[in-house]
């Protein structure tokens, strides 16, 4: 067997400049054939590395090297966005000593820590002991008696809360322990390497855009964030309505259709495709229609677009939602229920 050899070279030293060498051998330099026997194997925890113990490399061989160095900017790294992403990002960074710093124009741990993952874990985990205490049937098999199961939307919805920001803490924590930047304010390029947040400004040899997504809403659906409204604000749980008609049938929307029929809601999904949860797996998506659906007070309708959602009065008028045929557009029916959440997806 014949090894070529490609040695890289890295260094960044203290005073923000930074030199990279990169000695490769010239093009199809072969170095003579050596035996198994000539490699001898160094491992550094997962990491394995051959070394040459009886070759090395010709001083006359020919070689290129290329220098690049950097000027003399705020940081080595600029990350914009502060949710998992930029956190991950940042960590990383300053393990490989580049002076790092992030900006963050809302709070930080993003859409995940916020209004996502582990607000919809929490209120799912609440409203899932609601449901366990209420199935009269099976605690009965086990010899339990409960009666009258009551629950506090406040306190479950406090309860989310407080988890994100237990979790918003510990993320702040540990970028500030390793010594990352935290820079609050809205981000806007003033320049390749220029960042301008609030009425500040810093400048990077290089910068990350990690800002995450947002709730997609198509055009036709008005959002008032109290009748008619995405997942951002029902993960603050303000009315448990008495009927929900939840647009789009994915991950979102299935969670949230868990954690409204638990605490005593009738759910409808609204479904552009022929047959709900489209974007899952088949054999997935057959196990959580009879596990998760078709068990509980959930209908669906398919094949329709909400085309027109008009928001009501809470306790007063009903939200109107004007469905079309997926392929004719054509309006094939009315709905009006006590709220609808939007859960059609996510847009940059």
């Amino acid at each position: 067997r014949e090894w070529v050899f490609f040695p890289i070279a890295t260094a960044f030293d203290r005073g923000r400049m930074s030199t990279m060498s990169c000695t490769m051998a010239a093009p199809m330099a072969r170095a003579a054939p050596v035996s198994r026997a000539g490699f001898r194997k160094n491992v550094c925890g997962q990491r394995v590395v051959a070394r040459r113990s009886r070759v090395a490399p010709k001083a006359n061989d020919r070689a290129m090297t290329v220098k690049v160095s950097a000027h003399d900017y705020d940081y080595d790294l600029v990350i914009i966005g502060a949710g998992v992403g930029g956190h991950g990002a940042a960590l990383h960074a300053v393990e490989c000593g580049l002076k790092t710093a992030i900006i963050e124009g809302g709070v930080i741990g993003g859409t995940c820590v916020n209004r996502g993952c582990v607000p919809s874990k929490a209120l799912l985990a609440a409203s899932g002991r609601v449901r366990e205490m209420r199935d009269a049937d099976h605690l009965k098999m086990l010899g339990i008696e409960v009666n009258d199961v009551q629950f506090q939307r406040e306190g479950i919805a406090a309860h989310a809360e407080n988890l994100a920001t237990t979790i918003r803490g510990n993320l702040t924590n540990s970028m500030k322990a390793m010594g990352v930047d935290i820079l609050l304010g809205n981000a806007t390029f003033r320049d390749n390497h220029t960042v301008s947040y609030g009425n500040k400004k810093c400048t990077a040899q290089n910068i990350i855009i990690a800002t995450g997504s947002v709730p997609f809403v198509p055009p036709g659906i008005e959002i008032d964030g109290k009748t008619v409204f995405t997942s951002d604000d029902a993960l603050k749980l303000e009315t448990i309505p008495d009927w929900v008609a939840i647009i789009g049938s994915g991950y979102i929307g299935l969670e949230f259709s868990d954690v409204y029929t638990a605490l005593g809601s009738d759910v409808t999904f609204i479904e552009a495709m022929p047959k709900i949860m489209p974007g899952f797996d088949g054999e997935i998506a057959k196990q959580a229609e009879r596990i998760l659906i078709n068990p509980r007070n959930i209908d669906y309708v398919t094949n329709v677009l909400a085309t027109k959602v008009t928001p009501g009065i809470i306790g007063e008028k009903p939200v109107t939602i004007e469905l079309s045929d997926f392929k004719t557009r054509e309006v094939v029916d009315v709905m009006e229920v006590d709220a609808c959440l939007v859960a059609i997806g996510r847009a940059p």
